[in-house]
């Protein structure tokens, strides 16, 4: 009877274990392969940094219409309905670099990049309407990551959570003014908000493509 209560536990942990196919949870990780100094299904720190990496590059976020004025001119911009889907705003596509960082920590780093972006502008200047079109080139980014890392019951880590996405646009962009020129102070006020809106339409898009891509992972070994 002992050696047939055994077997039945070991039949139903062997299909626990199948029925996991990719990702690890908390009590996943206690029935995965087990004498070995890391569990089967662990990725390696490089593997885990190419994971973060490959979520952000090519995505294209958008920023939504901006507006404002003053001196008897108002203007809005990125009102075209030229992001995905249809949707109103600019479209910008991000580029990131390698990550590195603090594994034991979970603060992990990259250089990153954006497309040029034509920031289209329809205004009106003493009632007088018109539109033009502002080139911002050169942007540079980093990002930041902060993950809750915990020991994964084996010789590795487990990212449990990603708990910060944070997404900083370098102030050394450069701006074509176009088309816009004789609006200078319109301009001025107009490309911090949409800088603004760059980092934080960036770091919520982040957050959704990072989870599922990297939360629940075992890196082992640890270097």
């Amino acid at each position: 009877m002992g050696h047939i209560g055994f077997s039945v536990r070991f039949v139903l942990v062997a299909l626990c274990a199948l029925g996991h196919p990719h990702r690890a949870t908390g009590a996943d990780l206690v029935i995965h392969n087990g004498f070995e100094a890391c569990w089967s299904r662990a990725v390696t720190d490089v593997q885990f940094y190419g994971l973060m990496q490959s979520a952000i590059e090519g995505t294209t976020i958008c920023v939504p219409p901006q507006s404002g004025g003053g001196g008897g001119a108002t203007y809005s911009a990125c009102d075209a309905p030229a992001c995905p889907g249809g949707a109103s705003g600019c479209p910008i596509t991000l580029h990131s670099g390698p990550f590195s960082g603090n594994l034991a920590g979970g603060a992990f780093e990259a250089a990153g990049s954006a497309d040029d972006v034509n920031v289209d502008v329809a205004y009106q200047v003493l009632g007088i309407p018109g539109s033009c079109t502002v080139a911002v080139g050169n942007i540079t980014l980093t990002y930041s990551l902060g993950y809750t890392m915990q020991v994964d019951g084996n010789n590795g880590l487990y990212a449990a959570s990603l708990d910060q996405a944070v997404v900083t646009v370098a102030n050394d962009y450069t701006v074509d003014p176009g088309t816009c020129a004789t609006l200078a102070s319109l301009i001025d006020s107009l490309l911090p908000a949409v800088v603004g809106q760059v980092e934080s339409e960036g770091a919520a898009v982040i957050t959704e493509l990072e989870t599922p891509a990297t939360v629940g992972d075992s890196l082992c070994p640890v270097p």
